[in-house]
C-alpha cells in the first residue's frame, strides 16, 4: 500500500490496471495464434510452428493463474514486476523460436516494456528495458557464436557488425519507448490529477452556487428563452406552494405567474423585459389562493451580449399588506377615539339629566294610553343611547384589568344563564352548554372576562333570527405542556358569516350587519382577549353557522 501511496494510485485503480494488462496479453496472444496457424499452412515455414504454439498456450495458461491469484495478492506493485518481467522472457522465447537475429517478433519486447513504464514508472520502465536488452543482447550473442543454436533454418549469415547495428538499434528502440511512454503516463497522470482537482472544484461551486440559491430568503425563478422554468428555490417553493420537481422544465404558467405581465411579454417578444424592474403582481399559490407579491425582473444575459432566459426574485407581501391595513385600522381607531371622547363628553352627562327628568314625570303623572307608550319608548331609547356612549368609552379608554386567578366556568355559566333569561321576541334559542367537571382557572379580570363570553354569545344569538342551538364548549387546547391553554366554543347553527369577503371584517370598529348594532362588541371582545395573552379564531361555515373560539393561558 505504501508504493501505491507513493505513486498516487489506489488499490482499487491499480487492480483495474492489471485486468487491463492481462487482457491485452491475451489479446496480442490472440493475434499471434493467427499468425502461427498462417505459418503452419505455408509449404515452407521460416521456422517450425509447434515451439510457437507451446508459447501461446503457456501464455493462455499465465493469464489463467494471473486472473485467479490477482484478487488475492496483497503486494500489486511486486505482482505487476512479476508479471513484466515473465513477459519479457517470454519475448525473449519467442524470438529465439522464430529466428533469432531475423526474428519478425523483435517488436514483442516493446509491450511488457510499455506496460512497465505505463504501471510501475519511468525507473520501472527503464529497468525492464535494461533486462530486456541484456536477454535481448545475450540472445544474439549466444547464438552468433553457437553456444545457443538457431531454431530456423535457411537463414543467412550475418556479419558482426551488422549484428551489433541491429542489437544497437533495438536497444535504443527499448529505452525510447520506455522514456516516452513513462513521460506519456505522467503527464496522463497528471492531467488526470489537475481534471480531478477541477471537476472536485467544480463540484464545490457548483454545491456553493445551490446553496446560496437554495438559502436566498427572497423566491428566485429563473426561465429560459422559451418561458421555462430551469431554476426555483426553497422561498420560491415555500411562498407558491409548487415544489421544484413538479415545475422544473415546465412552462411559468404552472408556478402560478400566468398574471405577471413582465414574464408574459418577455416570452412572447423573446428579448429583454419591459420597463418592469420592479413592482407589485398577483401570484395564484398551488392552493388556489391568490397573494400579493413585489417582483423584480432582470433579463440573463451571455458572454456574448444575447439573452439566454429572465431572473425574477419576489417576496410575498401578504405580511406587509397585514401590517398596513392593521396600521390604517390604528389610523381609523385614533379617529374614532377622538370622536367617541367627545360624544361621551356631550352626550352622556345631558343624557342622564334627560332619563332621570322622564323618569321622574312617569312616576308623578303617571301616564295611561298611548302617552305611557311614549314614556316607554323614551325611557328605552335612552338606555340604549347610553349603552352606545358606554361602548365607545369602553373600547377608546379601557380600563386596567385586574389581573387575578378567575374561575373560568363560573363566569361562563353566569352568561349562558343571563343570556337564557333575557327577554327576546322571534324564534326560540337552545342553549347546549354542560360545563366540565373539573374547574379551570385562568389570569383574567372577571367582569371583562364576562364581558368578552356576553358579547360573543350575544352575537351568535343574533346571527340566528329563525331560531337554532348555540353550544358551548370548554376543552384542553395545550399544544405546549409547558404553557397549557384553554379554548371556549361558541358555535351557532345560524347561516354563517356572508358574504365571505366579511370575515376579515369582523373584528373592524364599527362594521356590522345588523340593522341595530354598534359593531364594537366583536372588537371590545378581541381587544380584551388579546390584553390576556390569548386569541380569538374564527371557523365560518356558509350556510351552516360558524364557530367563535376563545383561547386563553391557562393556571390551572
Amino acid at each position: 500500500m505504501e508504493a501505491l501511496r507513493d505513486r498516487g494510485t489506489s488499490r482499487a485503480e491499480m487492480l483495474t490496471r492489471l485486468k487491463w494488462l492481462v487482457g491485452l496479453r491475451l489479446a496480442v496472444v490472440a493475434l499471434f495464434l493467427g499468425s502461427a496457424v498462417v505459418i503452419q499452412l505455408r509449404a515452407d515455414p521460416p521456422f517450425p510452428p509447434e515451439p510457437l504454439f507451446a508459447i501461446i498456450a503457456f501464455v493462455f495458461l499465465l493469464s489463467l493463474l494471473y486472473t485467479v491469484a490477482l484478487p488475492r495478492v496483497r503486494n500489486l506493485i511486486l505482482f505487476c514486476f512479476c508479471q513484466v518481467a515473465v513477459d519479457i522472457l517470454v519475448s525473449t522465447g519467442l524470438v529465439h523460436v522464430s529466428g533469432g537475429k531475423d526474428s519478425p517478433f523483435t517488436f514483442v519486447y516493446i509491450f511488457p516494456i510499455f506496460a512497465a513504464a505505463t504501471l510501475l514508472g519511468r525507473r520501472g520502465g527503464l529497468g525492464m528495458a535494461s533486462v530486456a536488452s541484456i536477454l535481448y543482447g545475450g540472445l544474439i550473442n549466444l547464438e552468433f557464436y553457437g553456444v545457443l543454436p538457431a531454431v530456423a533454418t535457411g537463414a543467412p549469415a550475418r556479419a558482426q557488425t551488422y549484428l551489433a547495428f541491429q542489437v544497437f538499434i533495438n536497444i535504443a528502440g527499448f529505452f525510447l519507448v520506455a522514456l516516452l511512454s513513462s513521460h506519456l503516463a505522467e503527464r496522463l497522470r497528471e492531467t488526470a490529477r489537475r481534471l480531478e482537482e477541477r471537476s472536485l472544484d467544480l463540484r464545490a461551486l457548483e454545491s456553493l452556487h445551490r446553496d446560496v440559491v437554495a438559502n436566498v430568503p427572497s423566491g428566485l425563478m429563473t426561465l429560459d428563452a422559451a418561458g421555462r422554468i430551469v431554476a426555483f428555490n426553497r422561498a420560491a417553493e415555500a411562498i407558491t406552494g409548487y415544489g421544484e420537481a413538479e415545475v422544473r422544465d415546465r412552462p411559468y404558467q404552472a408556478a402560478g405567474f400566468a398574471e405577471v405581465p413582465g414574464v408574459a411579454a418577455f416570452v412572447s417578444g423573446g428579448g429583454p423585459p419591459p420597463a418592469l424592474a420592479a413592482g407589485e403582481v398577483t401570484v395564484v399559490r398551488r392552493d388556489g389562493v391568490r397573494i400579493p407579491a413585489g417582483i423584480s425582473l432582470s433579463p440573463l444575459w451571455d458572454q456574448e451580449g444575447r439573452v439566454r432566459g429572465l431572473v425574477a426574485v419576489f417576496q410575498d407581501l401578504s405580511d406587509k399588506k397585514r401590517i398596513e391595513e392593521q396600521l390604517r385600522r390604528a389610523d381609523r381607531l385614533a379617529a374614532v377615539g377622538q370622536l367617541a371622547a367627545s360624544i361621551a363628553h356631550e352626550i352622556r352627562n345631558p343624557l342622564a339629566a334627560i332619563s332621570g327628568s322622564i323618569q321622574v314625570l312617569q312616576e308623578e303623572m303617571q301616564p295611561q294610553g298611548q302617552n305611557r307608550q311614549l314614556v316607554d319608548i323614551i325611557l328605552r331609547e335612552a338606555d340604549r343611547l347610553k349603552l352606545i356612549t358606554g361602548q365607545f368609552l369602553d373600547f377608546v379608554r379601557p380600563r386596567t384589568p385586574l389581573r387575578k386567578e378567575c374561575e373560568l366556568i363560573t363566569c361562563l355559566e353566569e352568561t349562558v344563564l343571563l343570556l337564557k333569561q333575557r327577554e327576546r321576541t322571534g324564534a326560540e334559542v337552545v342553549m347546549d352548554f354542560t360545563p366540565p367537571e373539573a374547574p379551570v382557572v385562568v389570569s383574567a379580570d372577571d367582569d371583562q372576562l364576562r364581558q368578552v363570553f356576553w358579547n360573543i354569545s350575544l352575537n351568535a344569538v343574533e346571527a340566528m333570527p329563525e331560531g337554532g342551538t348555540l353550544r358551548v364548549v370548554v376543552r384542553d387546547f395545550s399544544a405546549d405542556p409547558d404553557h397549557p391553554t384553554v379554548a371556549v366554543e361558541f358555535a351557532d347553527t345560524g347561516g354563517g358569516i356572508r358574504p365571505e369577503e366579511n370575515l376579515d371584517r369582523i373584528f373592524e370598529p364599527f362594521f356590522t350587519t345588523k340593522e341595530t348594532g354598534t359593531g364594537l362588541g366583536l372588537s371590545i371582545a378581541r381587544r380584551v382577549v388579546e390584553e390576556l395573552g390569548g386569541r380569538i379564531e374564527v371557523e365560518n361555515r356558509p350556510g351552516e353557522g360558524a364557530t367563535f373560539r376563545v383561547v386563553l393561558k391557562r393556571l390551572a
